[in-house]
């Protein structure tokens, strides 16, 4: 148990080690998408050359040992576009990879993709260096003839059991309630860490029964909006809508609650811990709230958020009003 200074925001020195893990992993899933960012806006002032798509395969991505996706949860694969290009009588070849959240998505975008004629950025000084830029990518896809329309009909009859019955007031409230308990949650935990109970004993007992209240919404609108599907893309379907942060927040939750709850099985008590638990105990139990307040919210405020007005994909993710084809992972539109 930690010990020591007070705990304040305000004084660093004082914070418990886990949250220095959580800043640090929101820092590394920053930093990737600025790093990309960064290349796209230097590869947009590069000479362009023409190019074609030589191959395109799907494969599984490597993971690490430790991994914060909960367990069952879709894996991530990766289409990859091989590609050729000509630059002052010479043939280069370069790669182009994209990640997704599931094996069919992936497929879908490198469909019927090969001898396709694709426009290449190279770096001026040394031509061997390549990248396709996000809207060649998005010109190629809008090249390809459309999915089949029996498949197309297929996905538009699955993603309609998918709407939910559920007022909107209700949902929002349940997704408040969350909220809520998630920040409660927060808080008790912080002050267990540190070796103290912050809270009074009825707050033990409310927390307990909150997830109940919230929990019977979530799996309900989960099952509603999984449906029949394959049970390893459940949280991808689950979550579908939903902010990246948000995702990864249900993620680094799930992990950290299996690491908690080690913590606190090698210091629980024995014999009980009274009326009012001690704080290793407030620890012990705050570490599930969190886990179970913040999947809730996650869920109901991607189905909250849903709307038929929103033109999107058959995977279910937004597009701009005039485009034909997902530029994310160039699946058609439905036209409803």
């Amino acid at each position: 148990m930690i010990s020591g200074n007070p705990f304040g925001w305000t004084n660093p020195s004082s914070w418990p080690w886990f949250v220095y893990v959580w800043l640090a992993l929101i820092f590394a899933g920053w930093l990737k998408p600025v790093w990309r960012w960064y290349l796209r806006q230097r590869a947009s002032g590069w000479p362009t050359a023409s190019g074609q798509i030589e191959y395109a395969s799907v494969s599984e991505a490597k993971r690490f040992f430790i991994s914060t996706a909960p367990r069952g949860s879709s894996p991530t694969y990766v289409g990859e576009l091989g590609y050729s290009y000509f630059v002052a009588g010479s043939t280069y070849a370069g790669r182009y990879k994209r990640e997704f959240g599931s094996e069919e998505e992936a497929l879908e975008f490198v469909r019927d993709s090969k001898g396709k004629p694709v426009a290449v950025q190279y770096y001026p000084s040394k031509p061997s260096t390549s990248t396709l830029l996000e809207s060649s990518v998005e010109t190629l896809l809008n090249t390809r003839p459309p999915k089949p329309q029996a498949e197309v009909e297929l996905f538009k009859s699955a993603l309609a059991d998918d709407s939910l019955s559920w007022p909107k007031p209700v949902l929002w409230a349940c997704v408040g309630l969350s909220a809520v308990g998630l920040v409660l949650s927060l808080w008790v935990h912080l002050g267990a860490v540190m070796g103290r109970r912050v809270a009074p004993e009825a707050f033990f007992w409310i927390l307990h029964m909150g997830i109940f209240v919230v929990w019977l919404p979530t799996v309900l609108v989960a099952r509603k909006r999984v449906g029949n599907r394959r049970s390893k893309d459940y949280w991808r379907l689950v979550l579908r809508g939903s902010p990246e942060w948000m995702r990864y927040m249900v993620y680094g939750f799930f992990g950290y609650a299996f690491v908690n709850f080690a913590l606190f099985i090698s210091k629980a008590p024995t014999g009980g811990g009274g009326a009012n638990p001690p704080a290793i105990v407030w620890r012990g139990f705050s570490g599930h709230w969190m886990l179970f307040y913040s999947a809730a919210l996650a869920t109901l405020y991607s189905a909250a958020k849903a709307s038929v007005s929103v033109r999107r994909c058959l995977n279910g993710h937004a597009v701009p009003a005039t485009a034909n084809f997902c530029s994310r992972c160039g699946q058609s539109v439905m036209h409803t």
